[in-house]
């Protein structure tokens, strides 16, 4: 074979890859859009009450008797906290990207406003000294209304801020 024709089959064989992979991506994402939606609540409902008779029906907890109930309270509750704490550390570090993005879109912000102002022919400020803004009253804004009473937390946490 020639090198020609070798380096022509490596470029389709990684053509091939990528349109698999593709390919991979767009039916993994339709798949959890699919399951997500699959889950309605009569169907969470109904595998509820089936799972909870077939349960039932087979006492496994009677089969394992060596374990008491209350230890069962208490794997559970150590299972549930575990969660809790990756879920919390999730949302901890998807608040830290929003706020270094959030960051980054200031900063571009205040680029824009410079050049718009040289571009405007404002004077710039001496070195060392801030020109003084001006913040349009578009930029405030009032509270926001409660529409509805808040939950029970929603209001604590409110009332505990203060």
């Amino acid at each position: 074979m020639r090198f020609e024709r070798l380096r022509d089959e490596v470029v389709m064989a990684e053509r091939r890859l990528e349109t698999r992979h593709l390919r991979a991506q767009t039916n993994w994402r339709v798949l959890k859009t699919i399951w997500r939606e699959s889950w309605t609540p009569g169907r969470i409902v109904a595998i509820g009450l089936a799972g909870g008779f077939l349960f039932g029906r087979a006492r496994p907890l009677k089969k394992m008797g060596a374990v008491s109930p209350a230890r069962w309270v208490q794997l559970a509750s150590a299972v549930s906290g575990l969660l809790a704490s990756l879920k919390a550390k999730q949302a901890a570090d998807t608040a830290e990207v929003a706020a270094a993005d959030a960051g980054h879109a200031a900063d571009a912000a205040d680029e824009a406003v410079d050049t718009a102002d040289a571009v405007a022919g404002n004077e710039a400020a001496p070195a060392g000294e801030a020109a003084p803004r001006t913040v349009s009253d578009g930029r405030r804004r009032a509270d926001t209304q409660w529409s509805s009473e808040p939950r029970p937390a929603e209001a604590a946490t409110e009332l505990s801020e203060r």
